[in-house]
């Protein structure tokens, strides 16, 4: 049975460039046209207006979207323009977040899912590329080139270095380096999240010790460094997507990404990639002291911040609570069909695989 469907989060990014006829899509219209989830909850992309050859936006939906990936690419969309950059990341249009029932339990707890609608961007992933390059060394190494690149360039996005250490919309941290790529906890300042991870190191009887951390320069950290992240135009043109886990954070940070990319994306490109510092002053090591103690007992540190820091709280941007209707101003019903178990089940044992490739 169909039921109204409910807006809790809306979402206003850039303006439509004059270029482009086609109507931004309404939240009526994303609701009535992308309702399939993936049954191992990953986010689906797909291009707009369907079916056709020249597509004008990219829908991105899901119920695993991270809010923060809507502030946080467009930071990165407009930062780069600013620096006058070659790299590129999507202009972000809109956002929505809804809650939708079940058709076997109408009045119990509904289905959410974000809407994100961005521009469309062609060309190939960088996982592809290597791929139609696999006896190309030269092609190879011109792609992991254009990735250091792209890094370097998010380095280089403007940002006012008295900020709170906080994902890009202000919520918690969004890094790699904490429990589910979120920090337990919102931080005033760069001292108490210092004195946060310097607690844990203490704990856990680490042999390094967090040290000037707020002398490092605050940046534009970008953790998502795959290469199915990555998108090559024709011209050589590269494109970052995915800003989920972004955060204005210490350089460090983004130095602590780096020392995993041998993993990610199958080479170490840290010696290539441009990271303000301050001399002198590098908490690296310590961060990746941290790594494995936080994944085994992320209560533990979560525990240890609120008994030291007590609990900060932060509003939540975004907020409406209002029934969706569509241009006539009638509500919107509509209803999810039953989770139904992925065919195949994940091992508890092993990490989940990665997100399908973000093909365009």
């Amino acid at each position: 049975m169909a039921g109204p469907v409910y807006m809790k989060k809306e979402w206003f990014g850039s303006a439509l460039p004059s270029n482009i006829t086609v109507p931004l899509p309404t939240a009526a219209e994303l609701v009535s046209l992308y309702k399939e989830t993936n049954p191992h909850g990953y986010t689906i992309g797909v291009p707009y207006p369907p079916r056709t050859e020249s597509p004008v936006f990219w829908i991105k939906y899901g119920s695993s979207v991270v809010w923060n990936e809507l502030a946080g690419q467009k930071m990165a969309h407009d930062g780069l323009r600013a620096v006058g950059s070659q790299v590129r990341a999507p202009a972000v249009y809109y956002g929505c977040h809804v809650a939708i029932p079940y058709k076997d339990d109408p009045d119990g707890w509904p289905a959410h899912l974000t809407y994100v609608v961005m521009e469309y961007v062609p060309g190939r992933t960088a996982a592809q590329r290597l791929q139609d390059a696999v006896n190309d060394d030269v092609m190879r190494d011109l792609v992991y080139s254009r990735i250091a690149f792209a890094l370097s360039e998010l380095h280089r996005i403007p940002v006012r270095q008295d900020s709170r250490p906080a994902a890009v919309n202000g919520g918690r941290i969004r890094h790699e380096l904490f429990d589910d790529n979120q920090a337990s906890l919102h931080y005033r300042n760069i001292s108490e999240l210092e004195q946060h991870l310097d607690l844990f190191l203490t704990m856990t009887n680490a042999r390094y010790r967090m040290k000037n951390l707020a002398q490092e320069p605050m940046v534009f950290c970008y953790s998502d460094v795959w290469l199915d992240n990555f998108i090559i135009d024709d011209e050589d043109q590269i494109t970052v997507v995915d800003f989920e886990d972004s955060s204005i954070l210490p350089s460090s940070f983004s130095n602590f990404i780096l020392a995993g990319t041998r993993d990610k994306i199958n080479r170490d490109i840290r010696h290539m990639v441009v990271i303000p510092k301050t001399e002198g002053v590098d908490n690296t090591s310590a961060l990746i002291a941290l790594a494995r103690p936080m994944m085994m007992g992320s209560g533990s540190f979560a525990k240890a911040g609120r008994k030291n820091l007590g609990y900060y709280t932060v509003d939540e941007d975004d907020i409406v609570d209002k029934v969706v209707t569509d241009a006539q101003g009638v509500p919107v019903c509509a209803f999810m069909e039953p989770l139904v178990p992925p065919d195949v089940p994940i091992s508890a044992s092993l990490p989940p695989p990665p997100p399908p490739p973000f093909e365009q």
